[in-house]
């Protein structure tokens, strides 16, 4: 069996019929250090000859529960990295001391674990461990590794849904607040293996937690410092968990656009005006208004995030534009944006969505607004500033 960023793919010496195998599970033993697997949505492919005669056969699969022949994978406890989400935290890890004598000390802890209990009864624990490598004399350099970890530890056993859905929420959490996506790192579950031995007994190998487009990120273009949250951390990860339990809606539109990522105008634009009328709606109550009342309300809640105030011209062009792209109205095509100002319709919808979920977290308005002046982003997409220039 091989596994890659695509998934695992293991070469069968006998043929098969792939009609069989449609999002099926697959059971495999091993050689090798995992002696058993199972293979979830899989797929069959085959290698054929210039006449279409089958030669060999392949069974593909998007996720993998390495160690564990059983369909209800799970357990009591998932662990798993994010990184990025440390660089977030800003948790203090190293202390360096200049001593006498032209002697620098390097002070750290091999082993520190920080402990909160989330509103749903399962406890987040994230450990730094770390690890020394490497010769100490006659080298130019010496290095010490010291990784972070989550793990999501329940009394009762949770299968591999529920833990995903966890682990994801805390990784929305945290793509939101750096305004960056993230990937998950090394996700194992301890089923017969007890928690506190720190030796999972299985490996989740998963197309998604294997992406490598990874990006160096940017402290100036994180939405919040965790420094400024006063001590305040543990409660907005309860508040977000609870957030995407009970109202889903309005952050699966945000993080559909969040997750394009820009890579298509419109979609960005009509997504980010769904994620606010959402947000709308939870603040204001779900009575039917037209959008272009929803917008004035929103710009008026929020203001004094404003260097000059959106114009209600403005407010009606993305009202005209959202009707136009999302319901085909004929009637508005030429009145619709349809370049780069629904990029920056869409930074500008963004931007508002932003401030409302802070707030929705526990954040003052005022609060919210001071505590995102840094981000240029932010600065220029409320005052429809990114993208200039016409609507080509």
């Amino acid at each position: 069996m091989t596994l890659d960023k695509d998934g695992a793919t293991i070469q069968l010496r006998d043929l098969l019929d792939g009609e069989q195998l449609d999002d099926a599970t697959v059971f495999a033993r091993l050689q090798g250090r995992c002696t058993q697997a199972s293979l979830f949505n899989c797929y069959g492919s085959w290698t054929r000859n210039g006449t279409g005669e089958i030669l060999s056969s392949r069974v593909s699969s998007t996720l993998v529960a390495m160690g564990c022949t059983r369909e209800d994978v799970g357990g009591y406890c998932c662990e798993f990295r994010l990184p990025g989400s440390e660089k977030w935290l800003n948790d203090p890890c190293f202390d360096l001391k200049n001593g006498d004598a032209q002697e620098m000390h390097l002070h750290f802890k091999a082993w520190e674990s920080f402990e909160s209990v989330l509103t749903n009864g399962v406890t987040l624990e994230r450990t730094y461990r770390a690890s020394i490598a490497g010769n100490r004399s006659g080298t130019e350099s010496y290095e010490i590794v010291r990784k972070m970890i989550y793990r999501l530890k329940s009394d009762s056993r949770l299968n591999l849904d529920e833990h995903w859905a966890m682990m994801n929420q805390l990784k929305r959490l945290f793509e939101f607040l750096i305004q960056h996506r993230l990937f998950y790192e090394s996700m194992k579950i301890y089923d017969i293996s007890p928690i506190n031995s720190y030796e999972p007994d299985v490996k989740i190998h998963h197309i998604e937690s294997n992406s490598n487009d990874q990006k160096r990120l940017n402290r100036r273009e994180f939405l919040i410092y965790s420094h400024e949250m006063e001590g305040k951390v543990n409660a907005l990860i309860n508040r977000w968990m609870e957030l995407m339990a009970d109202h889903p809606a309005p952050l699966q539109h945000y993080f559909h656009a969040f997750d394009r990522q820009r890579k298509d105008r419109v979609l960005h634009f009509v997504w980010n005006v769904a994620a606010l009328e959402e947000l709308h709606k939870m603040r204001f109550g779900r009575k039917k208004l037209d959008l272009i009342d929803r917008l004035k309300a929103m710009r008026d809640r929020w203001a004094g995030a404003f260097h000059r105030m959106p114009s209600d011209d403005v407010l009606r062009h993305i009202k005209d534009s959202r009707h136009y792209h999302a319901h085909a109205a004929a009637d508005l095509r030429a009145k619709a944006a349809k370049g780069w100002l629904l990029f920056r319709y869409g930074d500008f919808l963004m931007a508002l969505s932003n401030l409302e979920i802070l707030s929705l977290l526990g954040l003052k308005e005022q609060e919210a607004i001071s505590l995102t002046r840094h981000n240029h982003w932010m600065r220029e997409a409320l005052n429809l500033t990114t993208y200039p220039g016409a609507d080509d």
